[in-house]
């Protein structure tokens, strides 16, 4: 199964990249992992709030396959246990989904017909995180998951 993480913005500064890179490596192990970055347009820093969340949601749906499913991180999402991420992961394994998409938000949110093609919205947390850091820490989660789900030493209960 393919895992991507999908995230509006720009590239990661340094000291990110370099986590970045040691869990993707890590992650290969387990699944086909990548991070994609999506571009909201030249102009995106001059639309309002809600103009820019529809962009964001123009370029998603352009992109986005029958195939994939897709799981969106949003605040208002549900909590969920690195436990329970496995058991999402898990479950879609077990229904042979070719790709898992987990998409991170640009700074506004998420436009509401994004969040109708989602399988599943989840919170990493109901603290705000700079994007850079969210991709790092969830990341890190999806590796997570896999060594809960292959009963590994890294995840202690």
């Amino acid at each position: 199964m393919k895992v991507q993480l999908w995230s509006f913005g720009k590239e990661n500064e340094t000291y990110i990249s370099e986590g970045m890179k040691m869990f993707s490596q890590r992650l290969q192990h387990y699944c086909d992992f990548e991070l994609k970055f999506l571009n909201a347009g030249k102009n995106a820093g001059t639309l309002p709030p809600e103009e820019l969340k529809k962009q964001e949601a123009r370029v998603l749906l352009s992109i986005l396959e029958p195939y994939h499913i897709l799981i969106v991180l949003d605040e208002r999402g549900k909590e969920v246990t690195s436990q329970q991420l496995a058991l999402l992961i898990d479950k879609q394994q077990m229904l042979s989904a070719r790709t898992l998409i987990f998409l991170i938000g640009g700074a506004y949110g998420i436009d509401e017909s994004i969040l109708l093609k989602a399988r599943e919205v989840i919170s990493l947390s109901r603290l705000t995180f700079p994007h850079q850091l969210v991709r790092l820490l969830f990341t890190e989660q999806i590796y997570r998951a896999f060594t809960i789900l292959n009963r590994e030493k890294y995840h202690h209960q």
